[in-house]
């Protein structure tokens, strides 16, 4: 990752690799070719799987393969989101070792690894629970083990910077609670009020075909690094939306969403924002209904927003120049990518890009961008 002096990779199968099994092969293949001089510590590897049987048999295999073939341990994810170019695809992190000391740290249900460098501590991570049919029960475990994995490591929970929250069938409904309104309400009771001073971590919400539910996360513990949330003057903040935009009867517990739209990271001189998963949202109200290329417009225009002059001015620091680095890029439906791509080249070029199949947490939306900019 950029503040740990690494980055992230995307590794494609060969295109001899035809079978799910084949690709994995391949792409955990590909990872001992890597040769940049840095340590790599995590892979999530997005899956085209079928059935619950194929996620769970992808699981297990890629844990195996991965310890099989490297001697240091890594945070593994399998995120049931099908790429859009392949029935695989590998996003590779890696730091450099010569600055950071390392330790991996696994309890039950979850892992992490955990960097240090001059009493700077940063805990890179994952919890899942896909116990359960119920999002509720799913979420409220994810939660449970996630602040274990936390207290563990010796974080609170208000040093969470960045999150990640992956949802089976996201718009589905147990009996009558919308599932991602269930997620919501279980996460606002783990928060409560320990961003009261901080604002809320940067976070995506998105669906997944399978796996219940998936949290991976950045937490920070320093006295040097400078984290602050970064707000978009056109959208109103998810944490403070309305009743009318959240799911549920008129007497039904409807938590907000609680996260920020973008949050800055400064350490060590590196100097990034972490975008959250951002969509063509003005205000509160869903923009350009039923039209992909619109949608994708709007949401480049609200994280442009983000990294505005308007923005900017109130990170200390002289000089500082945006350049937004890596995307990652939700499509609701497949007939919508090509409308979509095309979209996000024209606007950004031949920046780094990963396309995704995956539902979004709205009915109206069409595409959801994550990403980070680099400030130099």
């Amino acid at each position: 990752m950029y503040f740990l002096n690494g980055d992230r990779i995307y590794i494609k199968p060969d295109n001899g690799a035809e079978s799910l099994h084949n690709q994995l092969l391949s792409c955990v293949g590909q990872l001992n070719q890597i040769n940049s001089g840095k340590k790599v510590f995590k892979v999530n590897f997005f899956a085209d799987t079928s059935n619950n049987n194929s996620y769970n048999n992808l699981q297990e295999k890629a844990h195996e393969l991965i310890s099989e073939r490297f001697t240091t341990p890594m945070v593994v994810n399998i995120i049931a989101q099908p790429p859009l170019t392949c029935k695989i695809l590998a996003e590779v992190f890696y730091f450099d070792a010569t600055l950071w000391n390392s330790e991996y740290i696994q309890k039950e249900n979850g892992a992490a690894m955990l960097f240090e460098r001059e009493g700077t501590e940063i805990l890179i991570g994952n919890v899942q629970a896909n116990k359960s049919k119920s999002c509720h029960e799913n979420a409220a475990s994810t939660f449970e083990d996630f602040g274990g994995l936390l207290g563990h490591a010796g974080f609170p929970v208000n040093s969470i910077i960045r999150q990640w929250n992956y949802l089976e069938d996201i718009l589905g409904f147990d009996d009558d609670k919308q599932r991602y309104q269930e997620f919501n309400n279980v996460r606002s009771g783990f928060y409560a009020d320990y961003f009261k001073e901080t604002g809320y971590p940067a976070a995506t919400g998105i669906g997944m075909n399978r796996g219940g539910v998936l949290i991976e996360f950045v937490a920070l513990k320093s006295e040097a690094a400078l984290t602050m949330p970064l707000d978009n003057p056109g959208q109103v903040a998810a944490h403070v939306y309305s009743d009318k935009v959240l799911i549920g009867g008129k007497f039904a517990v409807k938590s907000t969403p609680k996260f920020e739209r973008a949050r800055y990271l400064g350490v060590f001189g590196k100097k990034m924002i972490f975008i959250s998963g951002t969509a063509s949202i003005r205000g509160e109200k869903t923009i350009g209904l039923g039209d992909a290329a619109k949608q994708t417009e709007v949401t480049i225009e609200n994280i442009r927003r983000l990294y505005s002059d308007e923005v900017l001015s109130q990170i200390p620091g002289n000089g500082i120049r945006p350049q937004y680095g890596h995307t990652r890029v939700y499509v609701k439906h497949r007939k919508d990518f090509k409308a979509i791509k095309n979209t996000v080249e024209r606007y950004f070029g031949n920046l780094p890009a990963v396309y995704i199949l995956a539902d979004i947490c709205r009915d109206d939306l069409l595409v959801e961008i994550e990403g980070k900019v680099v400030l130099e």
